[in-house]
């Protein structure tokens, strides 16, 4: 008898162990963790060019020639910008995190990134100088 309530002891010993144990690892992880860099959309095209389709298609950023753009892109506060370079027809899209905040991105094809979240935007651009350090985006 002795031996038979240790034993379910034990048992249940070891399952509160257990449990505590995988509950405290798993307050450590957190599943909903998402990249801090992800790629959603490439080679994509504006609606108002369909014709352009088949050339968007080849505009692809990797995350090596995302991180040179913004290392190299300078932003500008241009406020006509803002409506011309939407026109640039080919881009890739995804998110980021800068400085621990989420943000939107797209960048087109001709060397224009726009940046944004509910908070905040703004826009980079490529210019010669860039260009040559960024390869595929101008």
């Amino acid at each position: 008898m002795k031996n038979s309530a240790l034993k379910k002891i034990g048992q249940y010993g070891l399952s509160v162990f257990l449990f505590s144990t995988l509950s405290a690892c798993s307050s450590l992880w957190d599943f909903n963790d998402e990249p801090r860099f992800a790629i959603l959309a490439q080679g994509k095209n504006i609606e108002t060019r369909p014709k352009m389709a088949e050339v968007c298609k080849g505009f692809h950023v990797s995350e090596k020639t995302f991180n040179a753009f913004v290392e190299h892109a300078a932003v500008t506060h241009e406020e006509t910008l803002n409506e011309r370079y939407k026109a640039l027809p080919c881009f890739s899209s995804g998110y980021v995190y800068l400085d621990e905040e989420k943000f939107n991105w797209v960048i087109r094809a001709g060397g224009v990134g726009e940046f944004y979240n509910e908070n905040s935007s703004f826009t980079k651009i490529c210019g010669v100088a860039c260009c040559k350090k960024v390869a595929g985006v101008c």
